[in-house]
Order: structure tokens, then C-alpha cells, then sequence
């Protein structure tokens, strides 16, 4: 008989207490008692951050005996909605569900209510609140944090421009450019210009909305992108343009490529750490001790600090995934 979660006292791990402050040194925390199977649906791996938290949940996962089975929806929803369904379908003691750039997944999270399921969602928060627990970064912050190295760096203001990554509903990227936005205005001294088109998330994308916001303005002073490899893109674009020296690049998510620009001193000037290795550790740690009967708390937010030049050295080998 599975028990119903119980949402209580803080799990260690949350908040950004280190995995290793615990006081277990087993790679997924709890050993699982019994036979325990659990699931992780991925709305998409289409990026080596997803892959990474699906292998690390699965590594740790098996570490703590658990058997692992684990789907990849390819960006469609509704075979994440199957995906799921078929995880309730096998009676699994818990599943985690990867949401990608979902906003909401009620038919799903209902789907695991209804069998007594608990859910635990790794990086993406959804608006329905039927699900056990969320771990994840405080994306707000991650965006406040850019701002104000911003601000103290750039006294005299300007323009920022600030490359979305899509889609318009997306709460991960609205509560980082909301962040940096805030932060931005409160100086009274900057002009915040969104790029009309979506960077997509990829270098690529992220090149081209710069192209076009260089295209139309010569006095900017800053770039803010949702993500780092937006923002790998936006500096070649302002490299290609002559402009690099004209502006700072402000990224979110401590991808390795952009640890190593500021490491190197050019004007790739922050980020933001966001290990998917540490969201799929305290995941699948969650999880498991849901199943044990456990308290946790709902809501887990990580540990994310500020990386920039100061304190880069010691994040050189974040953002890489296996």
C-alpha cells in the first residue's frame, strides 16, 4: 500500500544546503526499501542540461536500489501525457516529470492523483499544485542577481537589451527577466529593450535576435538572455559586429562555455549557477523518501549564486553533463 505524501518539514538539501550536509554519503541519499520502481518523464532531452538530470537521477537512483524507467516526449505534450499514463498504467511507487518549457501538465498530475501517486518536478515549477514536491532554482533571483551587477558596473545606465527564450507563457524565463528587469528599473538610469523575437533558448537563436537588435540601436550597453547559450550566441553577434567592447553579457545557468568566458576575461561578465546534476540528485532524493513515508517540504529551491570573475574558478566544471 503506497502512502500518501505528507507535506512537512524541510527535506535537507533544500534551500541551499549542500547535498553532502545531509549526513549520508550514498549518491541518491535513502536507500529504498524494498522493491522500489520509479519513473522520469522528460518532456524533452533535447539538450545536454535534460540529459544530464535524467542520467543523474538514474545513476543515483540505481545507487540507492531503485529501478529507474525512464521516457523522453520530444517536445510533444501529449506523449509526455502518455508517457505518464503508462508509468500509472505499471503501478510505479513515484514518478518525476521534467516539464522542459511546459507551463501547466493538470491531465498528467491528475492521471498520478488518482492512482496515489506522488510527483516530484524537477526544474520546471507548473500552476497546478497537485504534485508532491518541486526542485528547482529560484529564477527570480537568478535574473535579480544580473541586474544588480549591472547596476553596480554600469553607473552611468543605458540600454539592455534582454533575449527571451520563448514561449510567451514561459514562467521559467518571465521570472528571470522579471529578476533583472526589477532590478534594472530600481536604478532609474537604464532602458530595458526586449527583442521582439525569441531566442529559442540555443546559440543560434540567440545570435540572430542580437543581429537585429544591433541592427537597430548603437548605444547598448548590456545584454540579459534567459539562458547562457542565448547569450554564447548574442556575444559572437557582437563580436561579428565590432562590438564587443561596447557592452557586458549577463547569461543565466552557469553553462560551462560561459564560466570559461568570464574566466577569460572577455565581456561575458556573469551568470548564474543552475547544476542539473544537483536539481536530479535532490529529485530522485525526494522521491525516495516520499516512498519511505517521509515529510518534504513542497516547495525546494537551490541553491543558484552569482558567477563572475570573483568566484569563477570554482564553477569551471559546471555545466557539463554525461
Amino acid at each position: 500500500m503506497r502512502i500518501k505524501p505528507i507535506i512537512g518539514i524541510a527535506l535537507c538539501g533544500a534551500l541551499g544546503v549542500s547535498l553532502a550536509a545531509c549526513g549520508d554519503d550514498s549518491p541518491g541519499g535513502d536507500q529504498a526499501s524494498g522493491d522500489v520502481t520509479v519513473c522520469m518523464a522528460s518532456f524533452t532531452l533535447g539538450g545536454p542540461y535534460f540529459v544530464g538530470m535524467e542520467n543523474t537521477v538514474v545513476k543515483d537512483g540505481e545507487a540507492a536500489g531503485a529501478e529507474v524507467i525512464t521516457s523522453n516526449a520530444d517536445g510533444d505534450a501529449a506523449k509526455l501525457q502518455s508517457d505518464v499514463e503508462n508509468c500509472v498504467a505499471q503501478k510505479v511507487d513515484g514518478i518525476i516529470i521534467s516539464g522542459g518549457p511546459l507551463n501547466d501538465f493538470p491531465e498528467g498530475l491528475q492521471a498520478a492523483e488518482d492512482a496515489d501517486i506522488p510527483v516530484v518536478l524537477v526544474d520546471r515549477l507548473f500552476s497546478s499544485e497537485n504534485f508532491t514536491s518541486w526542485v528547482g532554482p529560484d529564477n527570480e533571483q537568478l535574473g535579480k542577481q544580473d541586474g544588480e551587477y549591472l547596476v553596480s558596473n554600469l553607473p552611468d545606465g543605458g540600454r539592455v537589451i534582454v533575449i527571451k527564450g520563448g514561449a510567451a507563457d514561459n514562467t521559467i524565463g518571465i521570472a528571470r527577466t522579471k529578476g533583472v528587469t526589477d532590478a534594472l528599473e530600481a536604478a532609474g538610469k537604464f532602458d530595458v529593450t526586449v527583442a521582439p523575437d525569441f531566442g529559442n533558448w540555443s546559440t543560434d537563436g540567440g545570435q540572430t535576435a542580437m543581429e537585429n537588435m544591433l541592427s537597430q540601436y548603437d548605444d547598448i550597453v548590456a545584454v540579459f538572455c534567459e539562458n547562457d547559450a542565448m547569450c554564447l550566441g548574442a556575444q559572437t553577434a557582437a563580436a561579428d559586429a565590432g562590438r564587443s567592447d561596447q557592452l557586458i553579457i549577463a547569461g543565466v545557468d552557469g553553462q560551462n562555455e560561459a564560466v570559461q568566458e568570464i574566466l577569460g576575461d572577455t565581456n561575458y561578465k556573469i551568470t548564474g549557477y543552475n547544476d542539473a546534476t544537483v536539481i536530479g540528485a535532490l529529485g530522485i532524493k525526494t522521491l525516495l523518501s516520499v516512498i519511505d513515508g517521509d515529510s518534504v517540504e513542497k516547495l525546494q529551491k537551490i541553491d543558484s549564486p552569482a558567477i563572475t570573475i570573483d568566484n569563477a574558478e570554482q564553477y569551471k566544471n559546471a555545466g557539463i553533463y554525461e
